[in-house]
C-alpha cells in the first residue's frame, strides 16, 4: 500500500498532467501513461551560451504583382543591416517571468514521470501470478520507484517556495547560424514554439506582407521561446520598389530590443582586410568591426597589420550615439623592384590593377604580391615580388607561337613520351642481338669452323649498331625529359 505522502503525490501528479498543455508551447494535450520516460532538461554547457535571434521568411497574405519577391528581399534586407548585435539585457520582469515558466515546466516534467510511475505499478496488478515472490519483488519494486519521483516533485516544490527572484542578466548575442550565410527560416507552419525550437533561437522573428495598391503592408512580430509568447509586433508600409528604408528601420528596432537598454554604437571601416583591432587593450573577436558601448565612454583602439603602419585613436562615444569611422593603415615602404621588360613598354599589373608600362620601380611593403607583364603579340609572364630590399627584376616575354604555356607543356611532354617509347623498344632488339652474337661467338670458339667467323663478325656488327640506336635513344630522351622539365617549371 501506498503512504499518504505518495497518495497525495499522485493527485498533485494528476494535477500537474491535466494542466500541462498550458506549459509546452505548441505541444498537443496528451495523457500521463504516455510519458514512457520522463523528460530529463538538457546538459548544462560548460561556458554560457549566446543570446540567437532568427529572422524568419516572411509570409505573403495577398498578391496584387505577382513579381514581388518580398518574403524574401525584405528579411534578407533587414539582416544586411543587422550584420551586428548588442548583447542581450533582459529586464527583471522578463528573467523572473522566464523562470518561473522554466520552473512549471520542470515541475510538469517531473510530475509527468510521477504519473508515468503509478502507472507502471498499477499494470503490476494485472501481471499472472506464475512467482508469487516475483510478483511481490516487482510491485516492492514499483513502490520504490513512486516514492523517489513523489519525494523529487515535492522537493521542487519545496526549493520554488524559497526561491528568490533571479536578477536581470547579459548575455553575448549572435544571430542564427543561417542567417550569418545569407539564409532564412522556413516560415513556421506549425507553431512558432516548435519552429523556434527545430532553429535553436531564443528569438524568432516572423513577418507578414499584405501588397495593397503598389505598396505592401508589414507586419513583424518576435516570439521569444524562453516566454513562450510574442513580446513585440510592428507593423508599417513600404514601397514595394523600394523596401530598403523599411528594413534599415526594422533593423534598427531588432538592435535595440536585444540592447533592452541605451547604448552607443560604433562602426570601423578598416582598409585591410588582414587588420587586427584592439579595444582598450582586448583583442576585438566579432565578425564585423562593430562595438557597443552601455555607458560614456572614451575608446582606445588600436589597428595593426602585416606591411602597413600600426594605428592608435581615441573615439568619444557616448549613450545614444550612432558613429561609423574608417581606419586607414598605410603601407610601410621596405625597399624597391625596379622592373624591366624584354621588349621595354611591356603592361605592368600588380595584383591584377594596372600600374603603367616597363620600366618602372615598385615600392615593397612587406607582403608578397604578383606582378604580370603583357604585350602585344608575346606571352605574358608573372613574378612574385619579395617581400623587402632593393632589387632589379627582368622579365623576358618570348614571341607568341599559338600554343601558350599550357600547349607548349603538352608538346614537350608529346616529344618526350616518343623518344622515351622508341628507347623502349630498342632495349628488346639489342637483347636479342647480343644474345644472338653470343651464340654465334661461343660456336665458332668451339667448333673452329671457318664458316661460323663470318656469321660471327656479322652478328658483332648487328649488336653494335642496336646498341648505338638504343644509346642515341637515350640520350634523345634524357634530352626531350630536361626540356619537358623545364617548361613545365
Amino acid at each position: 500500500m501506498l503512504s499518504s505522502r505518495s497518495r497525495a503525490a499522485s493527485f498533485l501528479a494528476l494535477a500537474f498532467a491535466l494542466a500541462g498543455p498550458g506549459l509546452h508551447a505548441d505541444a498537443p494535450a496528451t495523457p500521463a501513461a504516455a510519458a514512457a520516460t520522463p523528460q530529463v532538461p538538457a546538459p548544462v554547457p560548460a561556458g554560457p551560451a549566446p543570446w540567437v535571434l532568427g529572422i524568419a521568411r516572411f509570409s505573403v497574405e495577398s498578391y496584387e504583382d505577382p513579381r514581388s519577391a518580398l518574403e524574401d528581399t525584405l528579411p534578407l534586407l533587414i539582416l544586411s543591416d543587422l550584420r551586428s548585435l548588442p548583447k542581450r539585457h533582459t529586464p527583471d520582469a522578463a528573467a523572473a517571468e522566464a523562470a518561473s515558466l522554466a520552473e512549471l515546466r520542470a515541475r510538469f516534467a517531473l510530475g509527468t514521470d510521477l504519473a508515468s510511475k503509478l502507472d507502471a505499478r498499477a499494470l503490476r496488478f494485472f501481471d499472472p501470478i506464475l512467482d508469487i515472490d516475483a510478483w511481490k519483488d516487482g510491485i516492492s519494486a514499483a513502490d520504490k520507484q513512486v516514492s523517489t519521483a513523489a519525494e523529487k516533485l515535492e522537493a521542487a516544490r519545496g526549493n520554488k517556495d524559497g526561491a528568490p527572484t533571479p536578477p536581470s542578466k547579459d548575455q553575448d548575442a549572435k544571430l542564427w547560424e543561417g542567417n550569418e550565410k545569407g539564409q532564412l527560416i522556413d516560415s513556421p507552419t506549425v507553431g512558432l514554439g516548435q519552429a523556434a525550437q527545430a532553429a535553436k533561437v531564443d528569438l524568432l522573428v516572423t513577418g507578414s506582407i499584405d501588397i495593397q495598391s503598389g505598396y505592401a503592408l508589414i507586419k513583424v512580430k518576435g516570439y521569444d521561446a524562453s516566454l513562450d509568447r510574442e513580446v513585440f509586433s510592428w507593423k508599417s508600409y513600404c514601397s514595394i520598389d523600394d523596401p530598403g528604408p523599411l528594413a534599415a528601420d526594422f533593423a534598427e528596432r531588432l538592435e535595440n530590443w536585444t540592447a533592452g537598454r541605451p547604448f552607443g554604437r560604433l562602426e570601423l571601416n578598416l582598409n585591410s582586410a588582414s587588420a587586427e583591432l584592439s579595444v582598450d587593450g582586448e583583442p576585438f573577436e566579432g565578425s564585423h568591426p562593430v562595438i557597443y558601448a552601455y555607458d560614456d565612454e572614451i575608446l582606445h583602439l588600436f589597428a595593426s597589420a602585416a606591411g602597413f603602419s600600426s594605428r592608435a585613436t581615441a573615439v568619444d562615444l557616448a549613450l545614444g550615439d550612432r558613429k561609423s569611422m574608417d581606419v586607414n593603415l598605410e603601407p610601410i615602404a621596405t625597399g624597391n623592384a625596379d622592373l624591366t621588360t624584354d621588349p621595354l613598354g611591356a603592361e605592368i599589373s600588380l595584383d591584377s590593377v594596372p600600374i603603367g608600362q616597363s620600366p618602372l620601380s615598385i615600392g615593397l611593403d612587406g607582403s608578397r604580391r604578383i606582378v604580370l607583364a603583357q604585350a602585344q603579340g608575346r606571352e605574358s609572364q608573372t613574378v612574385i615580388l619579395p617581400e623587402s630590399g632593393d632589387v632589379q627584376l627582368k622579365l623576358d616575354l618570348p614571341p607568341t607561337d599559338g600554343l601558350g604555356p599550357k600547349g607548349r607543356i603538352l608538346a614537350a611532354k608529346d616529344s618526350f613520351y616518343k623518344t622515351f617509347g622508341w628507347f623502349v623498344l630498342s632495349i628488346p632488339v639489342t637483347a636479342l642481338t647480343y644474345g644472338i652474337s653470343n651464340a654465334y661467338d661461343e660456336a665458332y670458339t668451339r667448333s673452329g669452323e671457318p664458316s661460323l667467323y663470318a656469321s660471327t663478325q656479322i652478328s658483332s656488327y648487328a649488336l653494335w649498331t642496336a646498341a648505338a640506336a638504343t644509346g642515341t635513344a637515350a640520350v634523345f630522351m634524357i634530352i626531350r625529359l630536361v626540356k619537358y622539365l623545364s617548361t613545365a617549371h
